[in-house]
């Protein structure tokens, strides 16, 4: 008869203690960010002195992986950045006796592409635009179904 495993939960995380406010894990574990960091720069040398071809395409996969979930955070941690401003403002605001405002979720991605694309000129901001129209074009022909595909009305 099997032996039922059991399930090791760490309490920080539990439901019973409420939400998980990120912003506060994020501060709790930034020293990972360093880690990571460090890791990173490891890694890139390893790269660099590896003779086997195997493991280094392994090792360029990983760094990349590595390299792809830093650049989301980083932008995750700005949309959290950008957000917090406006909420910032509003609290001062509904101490001035203003009715308070919350941001649409269109509203807050707005926000977010406006801050990140603003700064922007020319054909800089045209080229972004063609690539997410591409994107966007992309995913929606992938989701279409097969027969339509090729057909244009």
């Amino acid at each position: 008869m099997p032996v039922p495993k059991v399930a090791y939960r760490d309490p920080r995380f539990e439901p019973v203690t409420g939400p998980v406010d990120e912003s506060k894990v994020r501060k709790a574990y930034s020293f990972l960010d360093e880690y990571r960091e460090d890791e990173m720069k490891e890694l890139r040398e390893k790269i660099k002195t590896s003779k086997d071809e195997s493991a280094k395409e392994r090792m360029k996969r990983t760094l990349l992986s590595m390299e792809s979930k830093k650049k989301a955070q980083v932008r995750k941690d700005k949309e959290l950045e950008i957000l917090d401003k406006h909420r910032k403002e509003e609290k001062e605001l509904v101490k001035q006796g203003k009715q308070p405002f919350y941001l649409k979720k269109a509203e807050q991605k707005k926000r977010v592409l406006l801050d990140r694309y603003g700064d922007l000129k020319g054909k800089q901001l045209d080229r972004v635009i063609e690539r997410r129209r591409k994107k966007v074009e992309g995913k929606e022909k992938k989701n279409m179904p097969f027969a339509r595909r090729g057909v244009e009305s």
